[in-house]
């Protein structure tokens, strides 16, 4: 064999192993900001992008959804229109007028909640709306349900790329819905990474610049 063609042949092979690198890279995550659908990272951010329906507890008593307003309701017997946020203080009177009575919220059926995915339900009974506490709960016992202690400061761009067919783009994101909106909705032979730093605000005082996968989720495991 000529030298020539001796000297084609490693570089052909040494083209092959640089091209199952880059593929283990992608697939394994050995990048430790890579992530799949899957991955623990995607999961948080998953999480902080969701609704945060924790805001009107006192309504509903669950993080997981928010009732819509305007809602038309009874606190311990007595008839309210709560119009905005800030009529929650009549119900709060109501309540503190016998601190050792149980308080009752009864709503006036149908109501309209927004759901930690953004989606809108109708709900006609106090059994459905019971229901859907109860799911709440399931996803907080999972370590499922939204993140709240942590607020990304928009934009933040992600580094998308689809393995199936090689193909690369930029995905800016602007808010809270459309991160969740990305991690949902991953496929499986997505693989993306954030493009850091970028700026968190823990416990709703504390700036925070991030600048990869690691410190982000010891951010989100230390406040959680």
């Amino acid at each position: 064999m000529s030298s020539i063609a001796k000297k084609s042949l490693i570089y052909l092979f040494l083209i092959l192993i640089i091209s199952c690198q880059q593929e283990i890279d992608v697939n394994e995550g050995s990048d430790p900001n890579t992530n799949n659908n899957n991955s623990e990272t995607t999961n948080y951010y998953k999480r902080v992008g969701m609704y945060n329906g924790s805001f009107d507890d006192l309504l509903d008593n669950t993080s997981c959804f928010s009732v819509q307003l305007p809602v038309s309701l009874k606190a311990n017997g007595i008839a309210l229109n709560i119009i905005n946020a800030t009529d929650f203080q009549l119900i709060e009177n109501i309540f503190n007028q016998f601190p050792f009575d149980v308080d009752l919220i009864e709503f006036n059926f149908p109501i309209s909640i927004l759901n930690y995915d953004y989606t809108q339900s109708t709900i006609t009974s106090k059994e459905q709306l019971n229901n859907l506490a109860n799911s709440c709960n399931g996803l907080i016992s999972s370590n499922l349900n939204a993140i709240t202690c942590v607020d990304l400061v928009y934009p933040i761009t992600i580094s998308l790329f689809n393995i199936s067919n090689d193909q690369t783009s930029n995905v800016i994101i602007k808010n809270d819905q459309e991160l969740f909106g990305f991690t949902n909705t991953l496929l499986e032979q997505q693989v993306y990474s954030v493009q850091y730093p970028i700026n968190a605000i823990v416990n709703n005082n504390i700036s925070i610049e991030v600048i990869n996968d690691s410190q982000f989720k010891s951010i989100i495991s230390n406040c959680n």
